[in-house]
């Protein structure tokens, strides 16, 4: 009995570490080629004379904004069609959770031509509407569940003892929901962060790029250096690295949040 236990956690622990093996394959991969040519003086050219903190800067800038309009407009939705009462409730929500069938693609011709009008390319403006559109639903889904698990007497009793509807988001709700809106905040950092297409079109000078961008100019000044290219990539992914190591626990428990429902 023992020894059979003891084989099955060993095939366990095989099948995990091939696993594991597999999808860190290409980040192997590409540690190895950014070395090619230069070795370590591709991520010191890199970050010493290409400016690179400036695109970093506006990634992080960008992203945090995103953080900021997601997460509050997700917070306020979810709360509403959650435990509020209006009309057509069920058709907004579909409606709205639509838009995750949007690829990027699809909207880009008509984004720029919008924000050309608006004037407002090579501003931060012209990819926070197209981000909060696109990154919204998925938050939307995850934070409406977070509510839909609250029990309704809790809120029920705040609004008895004179807690109006905002008070209760604050003061009841957001607390009891922390997993969910902690991976929302998560989600849209990382979503906004590594979005390429819509900042590659929208932002066209070099003041306003974002890090993401970084590799395709690259690759137009250097050509064939691969190292370059992939010491760049590298650079890109090591802050979605660090966010998802240190706080894939708040991820797990966030994607968890709803499955158990009053």
């Amino acid at each position: 009995m023992k020894s059979s236990r003891v084989i099955g956690n060993l095939i366990k622990l095989i099948i995990s570490l091939i696993c594991v093996g597999i999808i860190l394959m290409p980040l192997g991969i590409l540690v190895r080629g950014s070395l090619q040519g230069g070795g370590i003086s591709n991520y010191t050219d890199i970050l010493t004379r290409y400016h690179i903190h400036i695109y970093f800067t506006n990634s992080f800038i960008i992203s945090l904004c995103a953080v900021i309009l997601v997460v509050l407009l997700d917070i306020l939705a979810g709360f509403a069609l959650s435990k509020l009462d209006f009309p057509f409730k069920n058709a907004i929500y579909i409606f709205l959770l639509s838009a995750l069938l949007l690829p990027v693609a699809a909207i880009l011709v008509p984004v720029f031509q919008i924000n050309s009008k608006l004037g407002i390319l090579n501003t931060y403006l012209a990819v926070l509407g197209p981000y909060i559109v696109l990154i919204a639903p998925f938050n939307l889904l995850t934070i409406k569940n977070g509510f839909d698990s609250l029990p309704n007497t809790v809120l029920e009793a705040a609004l008895i003892d004179g807690c109006g509807i905002l008070r209760s988001i604050y003061r009841i709700a957001i607390p009891m929901c922390k997993p969910a809106i902690i991976m929302a905040v998560i989600w849209t950092f990382l979503s906004s962060w590594n979005e390429y297409m819509m900042a590659f079109v929208m932002l066209r000078k070099e003041a306003i790029m974002t890090i993401t961008v970084i590799p395709t100019k690259f690759q137009s000044m250097y050509g064939g250096n691969v190292g370059m290219l992939y010491a760049a990539l590298f650079i890109i992914l090591i802050p979605s690295i660090v966010i998802y190591l240190f706080l894939q626990k708040f991820i797990v428990n966030g994607l968890n949040t709803g499955a158990v429902k009053e």
